[in-house]
């Protein structure tokens, strides 16, 4: 009879089994794509056989979802700090904004070739698998719109279509995402962009609606 001792290094092991065959099947669809990889790639990455492969996952599809749920579940963290205390003026819901981007920034460069292969190849996956992305996309606007919706109840917001704007916000980022991702911004520090993005997104076009401290895109 196993002991409570053995149980748990058997959980710790199965864990980190499972860990390192999804970090090997990160690995090897951002090589070669998900279509030209196969499960014998993911397994020699890992160390592994393919029989233990199949102990935790049925396909290359399921282990290239819960890839994309591993890689969501992160992004949508980043996200409490900002949901568990809401803005209180216009000042901390700009700051907010910058910090949160910046956090999610971190994300995506740790996964750089994982988000760039979930955005160029996922829609092409199959239907179910665009769906789930929309679905994610979906989420991130709903909380977007919250926050809109909190300032401009709370007053220091105009009032907005906050479902429309909410979802162009979301358009513009993942357009930004992935000239990023791609090297194609001009050549300034992603922290840069994200001022940049942030001063836009609160003071849009008109030089006299800037705030002398943004306008340098200074975020103080």
């Amino acid at each position: 009879m196993l002991t409570d001792f053995r149980k748990q290094k058997n959980i710790q092991r199965k864990a980190q089994t499972k860990s390192r065959l999804l970090d090997s099947a990160a690995a090897a669809f951002s090589r070669a794509g998900f279509h030209k990889t196969l499960i014998s790639d993911i397994v020699a990455d890992a160390g592994v056989g393919q029989g233990t492969f199949y102990r935790y996952f049925d396909s290359k599809r399921e282990i290239f979802e819960a890839l994309f749920d591993r890689l969501t579940t992160e992004i949508m963290a980043e996200f409490t700090p900002m949901s568990s205390k809401l803005p209180g003026d216009a000042s901390e819901y700009q700051k907010s904004s910058s910090a949160l981007l910046k956090r999610l920034a971190t994300v995506v460069e740790h996964n750089r070739d994982l988000v760039l292969l979930f955005l160029r190849q996922g829609p092409s996956i199959d239907r179910d698998f665009e769906t789930r992305m929309t679905a994610v996309y979906d989420q991130i606007a709903r909380l977007a719109q919250h926050y809109l919706d909190h300032a401009s109840k709370s007053g220091f917001a105009r009032s907005c279509n906050s479902d429309l704007v909410a979802q162009a916000i979301i358009g513009m980022a993942l357009r930004l995402v992935d000239l990023w991702l791609d090297n194609r911004l001009p050549a300034s520090p992603i922290e840069d962009v994200i001022d940049e993005l942030v001063n836009f997104a609160f003071w849009g076009f008109g030089a006299d609606s800037v705030p002398q401290d943004f306008s340098k895109g200074e975020i103080r």
